[in-house]
């Protein structure tokens, strides 16, 4: 019977992989707060700049450090508790995370310390109306993950790659129905793989923040369709979505040097479906460059 021949089940299944992305992937959608840096830096307050993304259909909402407006200290750029839990009470339909930098790839992080304290009571803080608390890390300040300890190593007390699972593995424990994900920025995706096969391998159940765009910050950009078809689908946090043209990120989701075709079919093919969330360079027509990478993403979206 044809139900029965193998490439009929394996076409019927892509196919109903591709209409269940169709389907579903507008609600999937989202955005980074630093897609407002202009409008923030201008006055403009988060809370009607988040209104606004409701409005337009966005359904996540990624809070970077940095650029959360009135919800953060203006000197440490630490953020505010009280005022992101107002935040999140007041927009039950959007999934917020707070993504804050942390050098979690060359020194071991204190979870009893304030700074890191108060990022946690702000991620709990924002994970009202049942949404899970999710703790989103970038370390901008090191080149490189650290490697495994070999024998000279411990002697030496060297910082390793086990020192770097310790400390996630310690905020996850702070966050035990929550998300803890890590995202790549300039630092080899090699070392970075190796890191999450060592970390889920011990059930430290960190997930990653995955952007392809940024395998080109750290010179893996022509391995990116490679890279996005080997990673384990229940790794995947979020995916972030932006584009590289002319060296530069673009201020829209555009053709350029990741192939978000691709991308998106490999992507499919793995069943994810979890959130995509647009960060794209910020400007004045923020909200029309959004609006044209969203109908450039659901374009491609239909040719799945």
């Amino acid at each position: 019977m044809l139900g029965q021949d193998p490439a009929y089940v394996a076409s019927n299944e892509i196919s109903q992989a591709s209409v269940m992305m169709k389907n579903r992937v507008e609600g999937r959608l989202g955005l980074v707060s630093n897609c407002w840096k202009v409008q923030l830096d201008g006055g403009a307050s988060l809370r009607e700049l988040v209104a606004q993304a409701a409005n337009e259909g966005f359904r996540f909402v990624e809070l970077r450090q940095g650029c959360l407006g009135e919800c953060e200290d203006s000197k440490s750029r630490l953020p505010l508790a009280d005022r992101l839990n107002s935040l999140a009470e007041h927009f039950p339909e959007i999934t917020f995370d707070l993504a804050v930098e942390l050098p979690v790839f060359s020194e071991s992080i204190d979870v009893s310390s304030a700074t890191v304290n108060g990022m946690l009571q702000s991620v709990k803080a924002l994970s009202a109306h049942g949404h899970p608390a999710h703790l989103r890390i970038v370390d901008p300040f090191s080149k490189m993950v650290p490697i495994r300890q070999t024998a000279d190593d411990e002697a030496e007390s060297c910082f390793c790659l086990q020192d770097v699972v310790d400390s996630l593995s310690n905020l996850r424990t702070e966050l035990p129905t929550g998300i803890v994900s890590v995202e790549h920025s300039f630092q080899p995706w090699a070392g970075f793989r190796t890191l999450f096969d060592v970390a889920n391998s011990s059930e430290c159940n960190v997930r990653v923040c995955y952007d392809p765009c940024n395998l080109w910050l750290a010179g893996d950009g022509e391995a990116a369709d490679e890279i996005t078809a080997s990673l384990p689908v229940d790794w995947l946090s979020m995916v972030h979505l932006k584009q590289r043209v002319d060296s530069s990120v673009s201020t829209r989701l555009e053709p350029g040097d990741v192939d978000w075709s691709r991308q998106l079919n490999l992507l499919n093919d793995a069943r994810y479906a979890g959130p995509f969330l647009f960060e794209t360079t910020p400007s004045e027509d923020a909200w029309e460059c959004l609006r044209d990478s969203r109908d450039y993403f659901v374009s491609i979206v239909r040719k799945l």
